[in-house]
């Protein structure tokens, strides 16, 4: 009985396929460093994302409708933007 070329089971005599491959304990720990890694990196990013999307903005202060929320956004906004930086270099005043 021949095969057809479409039948896509392995051959009778090639059994190499069906065997999984040898896991050693060095590839379970990359495996699992690797995908503690990405999870790590995939929350960062959420978190990240939030953090600059609760941020305020012009945008976010000029859609309020009260004056007075409006202009409390607009100074803390100004607050934020003129701080000076926590670390590096000394600016000297004159």
């Amino acid at each position: 009985m021949q095969r057809s070329e479409l039948d896509f089971q392995a051959p009778i005599g090639d059994r190499e396929a069906e065997i999984a491959w040898p896991e050693t304990l060095e590839e379970r720990v990359d495996r699992f460093g690797i995908r503690t890694a990405l999870l790590i990196l995939a929350i960062a990013s959420f978190i990240a994302a939030v953090w600059l999307a609760s941020r305020p903005s012009f945008e976010n202060c000029s859609r309020l409708e009260n004056e007075t929320e409006r202009n409390a956004c607009y100074d803390k906004l100004r607050d934020d933007l003129s701080k000076p930086p926590a670390k590096g270099a000394n600016i000297p005043k004159s």
